[in-house]
C-alpha cells in the first residue's frame, strides 16, 4: 500500500486521497486524474462515448477499462463509467426475420442458429424472429430485444452444460430490468436434445446442489436427466439437435 497524499486529484476523484490504494491501483488513478483535468471545460471531449473508445483514449488499450470494471477500483463510492463519461454497449444481436409472430427464438450457437433459421422460414409458427446468442454474449445482448417490433415472447435454446444453463439464467435477469417477456426454455428442444442423449465431456462434474440450481430453469420433464449429466462431468452440445432430425421430427416445433 503506498500514501496519495502527495497527488492533487481532481474534484471526482478526491476519496483517492483518504483511501489506501495499491501502487498499482495509484498509477491506474493518476492517468484518470490527468484525462479529467485535460478535459476539463471541454464539452466535446466529455461527451459519454462508448467504454471501449474512452478506454482506448485514456489508457492507450480499448480493453483495459472491461479489466478495470470488475475490481475494487469499480463501485459506487469509488470510480464509475460515468466519471470518465463513458457507457457499457451490450454486443449487438444478430437474427434472422422469419415471420410475423412474437416469438424470438434464440440459439446459442451458431451452426445451429443457421439450421434452426433455414428449418423456420416459410414454416414459422409463431416465431418472427431467430436470434444468435453468441454464447455470454446474449446475458448483455437481450437488450437488443427492446428494439425488435411486436415481441411478446422469448425462447431460448442451448447447450445443457454449466455454461448452457447459466447463460440464460442470467439473461433472464437482465431482460426483468428492462421490462422484457422471461427467457424461457424451447421446452422440447431441450426435450429432442436429452433424448439424443450424445455426451460429451465437460471441463469438471458440477457439484450437485449447483445442478439443481442451473436445471431448475429446465421443463421440469427434463430436469433430472440434465442434473445426472451435469454431476457426470458431461455435456449435451445443442449441434446433436442437427439438420437431418429436426427434418424428421417436427415436434420440437411444438410451443413455437
Amino acid at each position: 500500500m503506498r500514501a496519495t497524499a502527495s497527488v492533487v486529484w481532481r474534484r471526482e476523484l478526491s476519496w483517492a486521497g483518504t483511501d489506501q490504494l495499491t501502487t498499482t491501483q495509484i498509477e491506474v488513478l493518476k492517468t484518470i486524474n490527468r484525462w479529467l483535468r485535460d478535459t476539463d471545460g471541454d464539452d466535446d471531449r466529455r461527451t459519454a462515448v462508448p467504454m471501449r473508445e474512452r478506454s482506448l483514449e485514456i489508457f492507450g488499450d480499448e480493453k483495459r477499462l472491461d479489466a478495470l470494471t470488475a475490481t475494487t477500483l469499480f463501485t459506487p463510492d469509488r470510480l464509475t463509467l460515468a466519471t470518465m463519461f463513458a457507457e457499457r454497449i451490450p454486443p449487438p444481436l444478430a437474427y434472422e426475420r422469419v415471420g410475423d409472430g412474437g416469438i424470438v427464438l434464440v440459439i446459442e450457437n451458431s451452426d445451429t442458429f443457421k439450421t434452426i433459421s433455414s428449418l423456420l422460414t416459410g414454416n414459422c409458427g409463431q416465431v418472427g424472429y431467430v436470434a444468435f446468442g453468441a454464447g455470454h454474449a446474449f446475458e448483455a445482448s437481450a437488450a437488443h430485444i427492446r428494439k425488435l417490433a411486436g415481441v411478446t415472447d422469448i425462447a431460448y435454446y442451448g447447450d445443457i452444460d454449466d455454461d448452457g444453463l447459466t447463460i440464460p439464467q442470467r439473461a433472464n435477469v437482465s431482460a426483468a430490468a428492462l421490462g422484457l417477456p422471461p427467457v424461457r426454455p424451447a421446452a422440447n428442444l431441450y426435450r429432442l436434445l436429452i433424448q439424443e442423449d450424445v455426451r460429451g465431456l465437460a471441463p469438471k462434474p458440477v457439484d450437485p446442489l449447483v445442478a439443481e440450481r442451473r436445471v431448475s430453469w429446465l421443463p421440469i420433464t427434463v430436469r433430472r436427466q440434465a442434473a445426472d449429466v451435469l454431476v457426470a462431468g458431461r455435456r449435451l452440445a445443442q449441434e446433436a439437435t442437427g439438420t437431418v432430425l429436426l427434418r424428421r421430427d417436427d415436434s420440437w416445433r411444438n410451443g413455437l
